[in-house]
This record gives C-alpha cells, sequence and structure tokens, in this order.
C-alpha cells in the first residue's frame, strides 16, 4: 500500500474517532488507578492484583532496562500461561519494547525465523513446559546470534527494589506495540505489527459488543498469545473493562473444569475441537460449571452437532466468531438459534470495518455471491512486517488486505466462511472447496474428525482425498462416497481416495496441517481405506 494512502487512512480513524491517544502501557496504569486491589489476574492458587501488577510491571522493565533492553527494540516473548506472562508483557511495554508474541507450541525453525525478520535483540521463555525443553532453542536458535536470552523466573530473581522511569519510554499511540504471528498454513508465520490504537481499539469494541464488565471473568484456556485469547476480546478487553483473568497453565478440560468451578469463570475461548472434548467430558464430570454464561468459538470449522451438544451440555451461550490476527473480528448475534450460529461467522463489530467479496474476475460481488474476503479497517494491519513480498501479494493498491478464505455475506450482513482459496481443489477443470465435504463428515457419529486434501495426480490435476479419524472398521472409500452421496453431495465432489488415521496433524495454531497431510499421503505414512 502506498504511504499516501497510509496516512489518509490513519487521519480518517483518528478524525472518526477510532483511534485514541492511548498506549497498552497507559492500559495497566490507569487500571491500577481505576481498579486498585481489585484481583486482576490469577494461575491457580497466585493472583495479583490490578496494583500488584503495575507495581511489578515498572520493577521489570528497570531490571531490562539495566540489561541493555531499550525503546523500540524488539523482544521475542514465548512464555505460557502465567501471571508472569503478563508481567513480562506490560514490562515490556512499559519500556517501550515490542514483543514478539510468539506460542508455546513454536519450535526453532519459527523462532529462528522470528529472531531474522523482527531484529529481535533478546528473547524471554521458560525453562521447560508440558515436558519441552526450550533451552534447546536457546543453544540452537539464539547463541550466537547476536539476540540474548533470559529464562522468566531469572528475571523475577533478578527484579530486586529496582524503579522505572517512564520517561524512557518514546513509543506513541500510533507506533507498532505487539508484532502478532500470522495463523495461516504458510511455512513459516508471518509478522503482523499491531499499533497501540488499533490493537486496544480492537480489544475494547469487541469486549463491547461480548457485554464484558467489572463482573467478567475470562478464562485463558489456550494460549495467552494467540490473537484469539490476547485480545479478541480475551485478556486485553477483560483489562479494559476491569475484570479478572484466569491462566490455564495446561489448557486440559480437566484443569478448565476445575477453574471454571474455583474462580466462577463467565467466559472463555475456545477452538471447536478443545469445546467437543469439554461437552463430551460434561456429560460425567461432577463439576460445579454453572457460571459459565458464554463460550466464544473459532479457528476451524465449527459443525451444529458439536455446538448444539455443547449448550445442552455445558448450559451456556457458545458464539461463534471470525478473526485474524491481521485484523477483522465478526461474531454471531447472542440470541442466533444454534442452527444459524453454526452456519455463519456473524457479524462485523465495528462500523468502521470494511468486507468485500472479491469474485474471480476483481469485481466486488453482491450479497450472496462467493468469492475472496477482503478486509480494510480501523483495527485491519496495511502491511506485514520486513516483507515486501507478503505485502505484493497480500495487499491491493486501494489498501484491502487479502484474507485468503473464500466467503459470502448474506443479507443480514453475516458473514459465511466457505473455506481457503488455496486450499481448493481442482479436480479435472472442477472446483471444489473441502470444507463443504469437512462438515459434512464431521456430522457422522462414527467419524471423529476429518480433513480432505487435493494429492496431485498427472491425469485429473488433483484427486480428492479424505482424510479420517474413526474407530470403526467397516468405514471405508466405498462408505465414505456413499455417506457424502446420501448428504446430496455432487458426483464429482465425492472422495477418489481415503485414509484413516490416528490424529488429524495440526499446525502450531491448532489448524490441521494439509501440507503436512499431503506429504505423508505421498510418502505412504497413512493406512488406505
Amino acid at each position: 500500500m502506498k504511504d499516501s494512502l497510509k496516512k489518509v487512512l490513519q487521519e480518517k480513524y483518528i478524525k472518526e474517532g477510532f483511534w485514541r491517544e492511548e498506549t497498552f502501557s497507559d492500559l495497566l496504569r490507569e487500571c491500577a488507578g481505576k481498579y486498585g486491589e481489585k484481583t486482576a489476574i490469577c494461575d491457580g492458587n497466585n493472583s495479583l492484583t490490578y496494583s500488584e501488577w503495575n507495581s511489578l510491571a515498572d520493577k521489570y522493565a528497570a531490571y531490562l532496562k539495566s540489561e541493555g533492553i531499550k525503546s523500540g527494540d524488539r523482544v521475542i516473548i514465548q512464555i505460557p500461561n502465567s501471571n508472569e506472562f503478563g508481567v513480562i508483557l506490560f514490562s515490556l511495554f512499559r519500556l517501550g519494547v515490542v514483543p514478539v508474541l510468539a506460542l508455546p507450541t513454536h519450535r526453532k525453525k519459527e523462532i529462528s525465523s522470528f529472531i531474522e525478520v523482527s531484529g529481535a535483540v533478546a528473547y524471554i521463555t521458560v525453562r521447560s513446559h508440558l515436558g519441552y525443553d526450550y533451552a534447546e532453542i536457546v543453544n540452537e536458535c539464539v547463541t550466537g546470534t547476536g539476540c540474548r536470552h533470559f529464562f522468566a523466573d531469572d528475571i523475577r530473581c533478578d527484579k530486586a527494589d529496582m524503579t522505572f522511569n517512564i520517561s524512557e519510554n518514546d513509543r506513541k499511540f500510533s507506533d507498532i506495540a505487539v508484532l502478532q504471528v500470522s495463523g495461516g498454513t504458510t511455512d513459516v508465520p508471518k509478522l503482523i505489527p499491531r499499533t497501540n490504537a488499533d490493537y486496544l481499539y480492537d480489544a475494547r469494541t469487541f469486549a463491547e459488543v461480548c457485554g464484558m464488565n467489572e463482573d467478567t471473568v475470562f478464562l485463558a484456556a489456550i494460549p495467552a498469545s494467540h490473537n484469539f485469547c490476547f485480545a479478541n476480546p480475551g485478556i486485553i478487553g477483560t483489562m479494559i473493562c476491569g475484570g479478572k483473568i484466569v491462566m490455564a497453565k495446561n489448557g486440559s478440560p480437566d484443569e478448565i473444569f476445575e477453574l471454571i468451578e474455583s474462580e466462577k469463570v463467565n467466559i472463555t475461548a475456545m477452538v471447536p475441537s478443545l469445546l467437543s472434548i469439554c461437552s463430551e467430558m460434561a456429560e460425567w464430570e461432577e463439576c460445579d460449571l454453572s457460571s459459565i454464561k458464554t463460550i466464544l468459538v473459532g479457528g476451524s470449522l465449527l459443525t451444529y452437532p458439536v455446538l448444539s451438544k455443547a449448550e445442552e451440555n455445558l448450559d451456556c451461550k457458545v458464539r461463534q466468531v471470525y478473526g485474524t490476527a491481521e485484523g477483522l473480528n465478526t461474531i454471531t448475534d447472542i440470541d442466533m438459534s444454534a442452527e444459524l450460529t453454526a452456519n455463519c461467522q456473524g457479524k462485523k463489530i465495528s462500523s468502521g470495518d470494511e468486507m468485500m467479496i472479491e469474485t474471480d474476475d476483481g469485481d466486488f460481488a453482491p450479497a450472496g455471491i462467493e468469492g475472496e474476503l477482503l478486509l480494510r479497517g480501523p483495527y485491519t494491519i496495511q502491511n506485514y512486517y520486513n516483507n515486501p513480498a507478503a505485502d505484493a501479494e497480500s495487499f491491493r493498491d486501494d489498501g484491502f488486505y487479502r484474507t485468503g478464505d473464500r466467503a459470502f455475506i448474506d443479507t443480514e450482513g453475516n458473514l459465511h466462511i466457505t473455506g481457503r482459496v488455496k486450499e481448493q481443489i481442482n479436480r479435472a477443470g472442477e472446483k471444489i472447496m473441502p470444507s463443504e465435504l469437512e462438515r459434512i463428515l464431521d456430522e457422522n457419529e462414527d467419524i471423529e474428525r476429518s480433513a480432505v486434501v487435493g494429492v496431485p495426480d498427472e491425469l485429473m490435476i488433483n484427486k480428492i482425498c479424505a482424510v479420517v479419524v474413526t474407530d470403526n472398521d467397516s468405514i471405508d472409500l466405498a462408505y465414505l462416497r456413499g455417506y457424502l452421496e446420501s448428504k446430496g453431495v455432487a458426483a464429482f465432489k465425492l472422495p477418489d481416495m481415503a485414509v484413516k488415521i490416528l490424529q488429524i496433524p495440526l499446525t502450531a495454531v491448532g489448524k490441521p496441517d494439509k501440507k503436512l497431510i499431503v506429504d505423508m499421503i505421498a510418502n505412504e505414512k497413512m493406512e488406505r481405506i
């Protein structure tokens, strides 16, 4: 996008009141002044008030400054859900540092890329988590690069009684506050620059739509650094409202249920697979889950059977959301039926959001017509960080961001995601969206989960392959074809081959890793059925 257009759009968002002159560092200080001794964050038996959190952020910032970290530096933070995540993150904000929010599941390949692309001066992590030794990343990716490393508990030990001078932070509301990571299926995640103004507006607006307030108790059940849990509305939205954040350290259903009961959690965010497991568990687990009122679900395909069963077993409202770390959020209406909720991603959260559907010939499509979803708005990015090749591919000259998602918008303004543009299968000239078949297969009670991919073929361009997780030995290709046909699926969309697997491989952000699936099929590492 041209710099002149960026400036015009930024001035528009300021003039129209979307952007405020505020920073993440300001947020915690204001929360401490407003909510003081109210519990802000807890992880198990440990908790911090807003005042304590603010004071610790100052002390940690002073320590990091004494170690040579300064305003404007980029620092990778890879810390599992904990109070420490919140303290260290806001100490970086307080110092004016730009955190790169790595997920706990990122490994050597991703961290090396983040160091190179961001120019990070430091990497902060834990020694181990859930059996993984993060010292391996330090030894192989950080040592010798000029990027220093800190273990989180060492910062805690060394913070002493240092004080921090806020004048050291020269970051402005329009400056980059955070580098998020992309959640697509690309080989290495891209870095997404979110400014103080746009990200805080995003979280505040989403929190308002969700009805969050001082009585909100939000459970961070998925990684805190993930865009969905971090600020959609997540941790930041909860802080803005003066609510309480509950950190699930490992995100297991057992822990989630225990925390809902003990902390009286009333809202959380999950991916569909976690929702399904929790719903099944609720049928026999003896826990008091009566406090939970809303579960936000996004990230991948949500079927009606999973949603309706969850609402029944958990006795709460499930609202489907769509969101990208690059921007736009949508959410289904609170009074929408379960059937409708499962079949759309809802309406945009902001009047400033621009959602357009681009057809194959480059025109904008009317309601009901499918194409690629394009976005522009007060919290949608205008470029990636230090990645001109991705910018050229992803941003139009008029400032619209190409999501890579196929979608349509209905006459009520609800967004319907139908799949990924790049996942579309070309079978002998016919175009098939995997998500159409996956939705139907996932509704079969004998299939735990499915993924549909295109397998390269010299004659047909691609063959359609259905990958299923099932314990039923009678399920084979003929069964799958017959089942799909009985549901009205056209003959040209029926799978040409099928394989069975114990578990669908996932990317670092929990989405089916279809590139790996295709490689596994090619190398005959899956059982043909």
